[in-house]
């Protein structure tokens, strides 16, 4: 059988692992959820503009 520091020291690793690996997992998740805001944001602003745009380009032709 295995000594009892080797079995506390095997846990302790894994704990550390886990909790080194939760943390990665949240980090990426808040970075993903900030990525979709401004992604959502910048799509908006798209759509708002979009219209402008066409509208300038149909002036353009019209005054030449």
């Amino acid at each position: 059988m295995l000594q009892y520091s080797k079995v506390i020291q095997s846990r302790d690793e894994w704990k550390r692992k886990a909790i080194q690996r939760a943390d990665e997992n949240r980090e990426s998740r808040k970075i993903k959820k900030r990525y979709q805001e401004k992604i959502a944001e910048l799509k908006l602003q798209l759509t708002v503009l979009e219209p402008t745009i066409k509208d300038k380009k149909n002036t353009r032709t019209i005054g030449y």
